[in-house]
C-alpha cells in the first residue's frame, strides 16, 4: 500500500504539486513509516486540526514533474469566466439602510496626521562582521518568505556580499502596525533602522509613512512580489439565499442590507441562524483597513468610477453612523485574517457562528481545499469577489533610512530571487497568492487553481475578478478612517 494517492481530476502538472505533494498519510495504522497528520498548505500559525484526514491507498507517490512554461505570459483565457452581474447591483441601499433602521452615533473627531517628522539617514557605516536584512513582513507570507530566505542563505552564489554573510530574518508583523511604527519613528535603535525591508500585505500605507519624511528617497525599491485580491467566502445555502433574495452581487453594500433585513424580521440563513458576518479588526490587520477602505469607497464613490475620499468625507454623520451600524453588526474578534479564517477550515457550516468573512483570496482557497478533504459532501464555500474591489500587491520596500548600502544591496538581492520562477511558483502552490513573474504562465495558474472555479466561484482571471477597482487612496485618509472607527461606540436605533 502507498503513502497516499490523489483524486484522478487532480493528477495534471502543477495541481498535482498542490494537492498532491502535502497530502501526508494519518492513521493508517499497519505502515512503520506512517507519519501525523500534517498541514496540506504551510498555513504557519494556523493549527488546522487535519487529524481526520486519511489518504487513500494504492497512489503513486511521486511528485509529477514540473512543465516549462512560455517565457512570456500567457494571453487572458476566454473561458475563464467573470462574476455574474445581477439585477439589483446598480441599486446601492447604504443610505437607505442608515434611514430605515435610523441609526445614530456619537460623533468623533477627524484629524489630519502630522507629517515629515523624520530626516532620512543615509547611509550609515556597514562595521559589523554580518550583513543583516530584517523583513518587516504582513503574517499572510511569513512562511512563504522564510523558505525562501532558508534557500537563499543556503546558496553560495547569493548569500554573500564583499566577503561578508548576508543574514535574513522575518519578523511577522501587521501591516498597519509596522506603517505605525515606521511613520513614528519607533523602529530606529541608537541610529540604526531596526528594518532593511517593509513588506506588508499592501501599498495603502506607503504614503503614510512616505510622508513622514523629509530629506530624500525613502524606498529603494518598491516591487510587487506576489498578488491576492480580497473576496467574501460564504457557505454555498446562505450566498445561494443572498442570490435569490438580495439579487446583489457581494459588497459592504449587499452586507449592510442582508442586516437590515434581519433587523425587520426577514431571515436569510436557510439554516435558521442569524447573519453572521466577520472580518479583522482594521487596526491591526491590512485585510480589515482595506474593508474600511471599501466601505467608504461605496458610501461616498457612488456610480463615480473614480474618487478620492477626502478627510471632510470623513465627517458625515451618515458615513459614521453606517461604519458603527457595520461594526456593531459584524465579528471583530481576530486581529489577523488567518484566525479569521480558522474556525471555518476546522468546523465547516453549522459546526461555527460565521456565515460570510471578507479574506484575502488565497485563504479562501485553501478553506475550499480543507473543507473538501475534510467533508467532501458537506456545505462548500463560496468565493464572491466584491463588486468594489481592492489587489493586494504585497510591495517589498527596502528601506534606505538608518541602513548602510550593504544592507540596502542585500535587501535588493533578496527582491530579486523572490522574483525568480521557482520561489514565485512556491507562492503559488504553497500559499495560493497569484505571482506576478511572467514566467508562470497563465496555464499553470489554472492547473493549480482551476479545480475551484466551477466548485467554488474561483476567478483565474484577474481582471474579470470585480466589477470595479478602487483606485489608491490617501494614506493620511486611511489612517484617519482608521482611528475614527476605532473611537466610534456602538449606534443606537429603534432595532437595535
Amino acid at each position: 500500500m502507498r503513502a497516499f494517492e490523489c483524486e484522478p481530476v487532480f493528477r495534471s502538472g502543477l495541481r498535482h504539486l498542490l494537492l498532491c505533494g502535502f497530502l501526508i498519510l494519518a492513521g493508517v495504522g499497519a505502515m512503520d513509516s506512517a507519519m501525523a497528520a500534517e498541514k496540506l498548505f504551510n498555513f504557519g500559525d494556523l493549527n488546522v486540526d487535519l487529524s481526520k484526514v486519511q489518504a487513500k491507498p494504492g497512489g503513486q507517490s511521486a511528485e509529477a514533474p514540473v512543465k516549462e512554461s512560455p517565457k512570456q505570459q500567457l494571453p487572458s483565457t476566454p473561458e475563464s469566466p467573470a462574476p455574474a452581474v445581477l439585477p439589483r447591483d446598480g441599486q446601492e441601499s447604504i443610505d437607505s439602510t442608515v434611514r430605515t433602521q435610523a441609526v445614530r452615533v456619537e460623533p468623533v473627531e477627524i484629524g489630519a496626521s502630522k507629517t515629515g517628522l523624520q530626516r532620512i539617514l543615509y547611509p550609515v557605516p556597514e562595521d559589523r562582521a554580518v550583513i543583516e536584512v530584517k523583513i518587516a513582513a504582513g503574517s499572510e507570507k511569513k512562511d512563504w518568505l522564510e523558505e525562501a530566505a532558508r534557500r537563499f542563505m543556503a546558496d553560495p552564489a547569493q548569500s554573500s556580499l564583499d566577503g561578508k554573510p548576508i543574514r535574513l530574518v522575518i519578523d511577522k508583523i501587521g501591516s498597519t502596525e509596522s506603517a505605525t511604527l515606521l511613520a513614528e519613528g519607533r523602529t530606529m535603535q541608537g541610529g540604526r533602522n531596526e528594518y532593511q525591508v517593509w513588506a506588508p500585505a499592501s501599498s495603502i500605507f506607503r504614503s503614510v509613512v512616505e510622508d513622514a519624511f523629509t530629506g530624500g528617497k525613502l524606498f529603494e525599491t518598491d516591487a510587487s512580489i506576489a498578488r491576492s485580491p480580497m473576496v467574501f467566502v460564504t457557505w454555498a445555502p446562505v450566498q445561494e439565499a443572498i442570490d435569490r433574495h438580495i439579487q446583489k452581487s457581494m459588497s459592504f453594500d449587499t452586507i449592510a442590507e442582508i442586516f437590515s433585513r434581519e433587523l425587520a424580521g426577514e431571515a436569510i440563513d436557510p439554516n435558521g441562524r442569524n447573519f453572521q458576518f466577520g472580518f479583522t479588526r482594521p487596526q491591526d490587520s491590512n485585510s480589515g483597513a482595506v474593508a474600511l477602505v471599501a466601505m467608504a469607497y461605496e458610501f461616498f464613490a457612488k456610480d463615480r468610477g473614480r474618487y478620492r475620499i477626502r478627510l471632510e468625507d470623513l465627517k458625515n454623520p451618515d458615513f459614521q453612523a453606517y461604519l458603527a451600524f457595520i461594526k456593531y453588526m459584524s465579528d471583530q474578534t481576530k486581529d489577523s485574517t488567518g484566525k479569521l479564517a480558522e474556525p471555518l477550515m476546522q468546523a465547516g457550516y453549522g459546526g461555527q457562528p460565521l456565515s460570510s468573512i471578507y479574506v484575502y483570496e488565497n485563504l479562501g482557497v485553501k478553506l475550499a481545499f480543507i473543507r473538501r478533504v475534510n467533508d467532501p459532501n458537506g456545505a462548500k464555500p463560496i468565493i464572491r469577489y466584491p463588486k468594489y474591489n481592492l489587489v493586494s500587491d504585497h510591495p517589498y520596500y527596502t528601506l534606505r533610512h538608518g541602513n548602510s548600502r550593504e544592507q540596502v544591496e542585500a535587501a535588493r538581492r533578496f527582491e530579486e530571487y523572490l522574483l525568480t520562477r521557482d520561489i514565485q511558483l512556491l507562492a503559488l502552490q504553497k500559499e495560493g497568492f497569484r505571482p506576478v513573474s511572467t514566467q508562470i504562465s497563465n496555464q499553470e495558474m489554472s492547473e493549480v487553481l482551476g479545480e475551484f472555479v466551477e466548485e467554488n466561484g474561483l476567478v483565474p482571471d484577474l481582471i474579470k475578478a470585480s466589477q470595479i477597482l478602487i483606485p489608491a487612496q490617501s494614506g493620511e485618509v486611511i489612517m484617519a478612517l482608521i482611528r475614527a472607527y476605532e473611537q466610534l461606540g456602538d449606534p443606537i436605533g429603534p432595532n437595535l
